[in-house]
């Protein structure tokens, strides 16, 4: 019998949703043609639209119980087929609209290639159907205009979808392809020092109730900066990173280098740069004294400010080969000291009116760290 992985079964349950969608837009369409056909207009072959419509996007489940490879290409071609029989059998040159339904249903894959199969796909059976449905006398010149209105129209809502969707949802699939590889890096870094481990995990969940407390960014980039955020240690040599005590002059310099490593691999992988911002500025004080560029006060992107808030606080809760972790009273103390020298005043003070917030995050035994 063949082993079933769990990614497999989540892939599965995602075409199963995307199934249901189709399925109650089929019905939903069915529901509006019905009610148009006894109340206002007959249409033509309406026994046949209902028994397709109904039977709308069973094939896929089908095929998607028996094979589980290419299950997005039969969807797209399942819904193709359900329009192109309606469009068919209706015989209503106004219904050439539908058409563009077969590449809206295909965003929903985020998937760039099963985009344009299906735009593609569907612009050649539109225009191939155009003939049959357009034959015959009741068809003149007027249809034959407004139906070439109807192609040029889709072909631009075609491209006009296509380049609005591809920096929002397809280039937002791969980012979060290599957060995870990144992530995955950071924390094996992170398992050679018993001190530091889950120290990103962490860092971002802090980040995270920053901002929205904050209101100002959105928490959940905060929270994949957070993630990722110490990156560049990987290029770090371990007599430095895990050094028991004090960094010399020298050591120290190339530890100051890791927010330039990060951004560094970050941008290789085209990790967005609102990302990247975190990554390289989560050791920026305010007062212009921190690395690596010294940028001072509202000059330092505020993503970065967050973090080195957040940094800062699993710093001083977390044991030191050379210290303990720091009580709460001590941790807060010190925020309010670091207010307009280290942090943000007003991020500073956010943090501790919220102290009560914060301190359940600084209590390790609430985070649970894959």
């Amino acid at each position: 019998m063949e082993t079933i992985t769990i990614q497999q079964l989540e892939e599965n349950q995602r075409f199963l949703k995307l199934i249901v969608i189709g399925q109650i837009s089929a019905l939903f369409a069915l529901l509006i043609l019905t009610l148009r056909h006894y109340y206002v207009s007959p249409a033509l072959h309406f026994e046949y639209v209902v028994t397709m419509m109904v039977i709308g996007f069973l094939p896929s489940y089908v095929y998607l119980l028996c094979i589980n490879r290419y299950v997005s290409y039969v969807l797209v071609l399942n819904a193709l087929l359900l329009v192109s029989i309606i469009f068919s059998l209706m015989r209503e040159w106004a219904l050439g609209g539908v058409f563009i339904l077969v590449p809206v249903y295909a965003l929903l894959f985020k998937d760039r290639q099963i985009y344009l199969y299906s735009a593609i796909t569907s612009l050649i059976v539109f225009i191939s159907l155009l003939g049959f449905v357009l034959h015959g006398p009741n068809y003149g010149l007027d249809q034959i205009v407004i139906m070439l209105d109807l192609f040029t129209i889709y072909v631009i809502l075609v491209f006009l979808i296509y380049f609005v969707v591809k920096d929002l949802v397809w280039h937002s699939t791969i980012e979060a392809k290599y957060l995870q590889t990144i992530l995955t890096l950071t924390r094996s870094v992170e398992a050679k020092d018993p001190y530091t481990y889950g120290h990103s995990d962490r860092v971002a969940l802090l980040g995270q109730t920053i901002a929205k407390l904050a209101g100002s960014l959105n928490p959940k980039e905060v929270y994949h900066s957070g993630l990722i955020h110490d990156v560049g240690k990987l290029s770090i040599p371990d007599f430095i990173l895990l050094k028991q005590g004090p960094l010399t002059e020298d050591e120290f310099i190339i530890m100051k280098s890791h927010p330039i490593e990060g951004m560094k691999i970050c941008r290789s992988l085209g990790i967005s740069d609102h990302l990247i911002a975190g990554v390289l500025h989560h050791h920026e004080r305010w007062d212009g004294k921190g690395y690596p560029e010294g940028l001072q006060g509202e000059k330092i992107p505020l993503i970065g400010r967050i973090l080195c808030i957040a940094d800062s606080l699993d710093a001083m809760a977390s044991n030191r080969a050379y210290r303990k972790a720091l009580i709460l009273e001590n941790i807060a103390r010190e925020i309010k000291l670091g207010c307009s020298s280290q942090f943000d005043p007003l991020l500073g003070q956010l943090v501790l009116e919220h102290w009560d917030e914060i301190t359940v995050l600084l209590n390790k035994e609430n985070i649970k760290i894959p």
